[in-house]
């Protein structure tokens, strides 16, 4: 059956507009993808970007945490040696001092020695001036930590006490220092000199 020509005309035009129509749908399509499509790419982009950073990075970050420790070892061991050092000055120090001290501790025995010779009625300008004398020996001992120990009616200690003599104990407790027959000096706490003390048995 032959197509007439009006009709083929109309036919090719309407053909055309589909053409037309899938271009722009095609060109639609197309703009509303690519930018689905270039943001993808720039996360892939940029996540390899970081894995290569990383990877690079890598042995500088433990580098640096070995010098940091390397660092802190280094200061840990220089204050142990400026404590220990200052530790060695004091102890040098205090035994220097401690000997000079000891040694004057007989001084003050004298002085109170001297302080019981004089008569309990009697005072006079002598006495009195060996007591200054004695409490200035005393009050210089202090500044140094020297004190002098408390030992009648303690338990007897051979940390602390020398027992010289001995007294029997007569119903008392046996082990008790009854008597002082020379005192005894703790220095911070240390024993300078132990008291020589009269011990019940």
């Amino acid at each position: 059956m032959a197509t007439k020509p009006h009709e083929s005309g109309q036919v090719q035009e309407e053909n055309s507009q589909d053409s037309n129509i899938s271009a722009e749908e095609l060109l639609t399509t197309d703009d509303t993808l690519s930018p689905d499509l270039t943001e993808a790419t720039s996360q892939e982009m940029e996540v390899e970007t970081v894995d290569t950073l990383i990877v690079e990075t890598s042995p500088s970050l433990t580098e640096f945490e070995e010098l940091r420790q390397q660092m802190l070892r280094v200061q840990a061991d220089f204050d142990n040696f400026r404590r220990r050092t200052r530790q060695e000055k004091e102890d040098l120090q205090q035994f220097a001092t401690r000997k000079l001290l000891s040694d004057l501790l007989p001084v003050v025995d004298n002085l109170e020695r001297a302080l019981g010779a004089f008569s309990a009625d009697a005072a006079s300008e002598v006495q009195t001036g060996v007591e200054m004398v004695r409490r200035q020996f005393v009050s210089v001992l202090e500044q140094y930590g020297v004190r002098a120990m408390d030992v009648t009616d303690q338990p007897f200690d051979p940390n602390f006490h020398d027992a010289v003599m001995q007294e029997a104990a007569d119903g008392r407790e046996v082990g008790v220092v009854v008597q002082e027959l020379q005192k005894g000096y703790q220095m911070h706490g240390k024993v300078l000199r132990p008291a020589m003390v009269k011990v019940t048995v």
